[in-house]
C-alpha cells in the first residue's frame, strides 16, 4: 500500500528545497518544478476535502432540521387526528343518546295510545 505520510513528507521536504531556491533567486529544473505544481495540486485538493466534508456536515445538519421539523408536523397531524377521534366519539355518544331517549319516548307513547283505547 501507498503510505501518505511518507508521501506527504517527502513533498513537504522536496517542495521546501525548490522554494528555497526560488527564494534565493537560482533556477530549478524540471523536476523541482513538477514538485511545486504537485504540492499546489495537493494543497488544493486538501482544501477541497475540507469544504467538501464542512458541506457535507452542514447538508446533513440541515437535513437532519428538516427531519426534526417533519416529525414535528406528523406529531401534531396525529394530534389532530386524536382531536378529530374524540370528537366523533362524543358524537356517537350524543346519538346513542338520542336513541334511547328517541326510543324510550316512542314506548311511553306507545303505552298511552294502549291505555287510551283499552280504556274507552
Amino acid at each position: 500500500m501507498f503510505d501518505n505520510d511518507y508521501f506527504e513528507r517527502w513533498l513537504d521536504s522536496e517542495a521546501s528545497k525548490a522554494m528555497e531556491k526560488i527564494t534565493n533567486h537560482e533556477s530549478i529544473d524540471q523536476q523541482e518544478m513538477m514538485v511545486l505544481v504537485l504540492k499546489a495540486q495537493t494543497n488544493h485538493i486538501t482544501q477541497m476535502e475540507q469544504d467538501l466534508r464542512g458541506e457535507m456536515i452542514a447538508l446533513r445538519e440541515d437535513m437532519d432540521k428538516r427531519f426534526e421539523q417533519i416529525n414535528k408536523r406528523f406529531e401534531q397531524v396525529d394530534k389532530r387526528f386524536e382531536q378529530v377521534d374524540k370528537r366523533f366519539d362524543t358524537m356517537i355518544s350524543r346519538m346513542d343518546k338520542f336513541m334511547i331517549w328517541s326510543f324510550s319516548n316512542t314506548f311511553i307513547a306507545a303505552g298511552i295510545v294502549v291505555a287510551l283505547v283499552k280504556y274507552l
